[in-house]
């Protein structure tokens, strides 16, 4: 079985997406090589950001990607974004079908980001 999981963003601008990574989204970093930073995101959830030129891949394309964070204090993480002044950024939405709230916003490099959470118990249990 599976002991973590780690979803990494390509970027031609490490230096901008570590400042949003660590001030918007408030991350700590727990490794970091010169070309790259890995963030602990929950339990043995990461985020982690490879300088493109310097990466295993060669990225040209992010499309079809949402990386998308759940937090408890849905109204705290908008007010965080939205003062960092991302491109983007939606009203927080109520999804009634699925029960969660949520609102959306372009990163640096063009990233499409969600914050969450959950507001049915059935639901939220499936993701604590």
């Amino acid at each position: 079985m599976y002991q973590s999981m780690m979803t990494f963003i390509y970027t031609r601008d490490l230096e901008t997406m570590i400042d949003f990574v660590e001030e918007a989204l408030g991350l700590e970093v727990v490794y970091q090589p010169d070309w790259a930073r890995v963030y602990r995101v929950t339990g043995s959830s990461y985020l982690g950001l490879v300088d493109q030129t310097k990466g295993s891949l060669s990225s040209q394309y992010k499309g079809g990607c949402l990386i998308s964070l759940t937090v408890e204090a849905l109204e705290d993480s908008y007010k965080r974004i939205e003062a960092f002044g991302v491109d983007g950024l939606t009203p927080i939405r109520a999804f009634e079908d699925i029960g969660v709230k949520s609102f959306f916003f372009k990163g640096p490099g063009g990233y499409d980001f969600e914050i969450q959470s959950f507001y049915k118990e059935d639901i939220r249990v499936l993701f604590d």
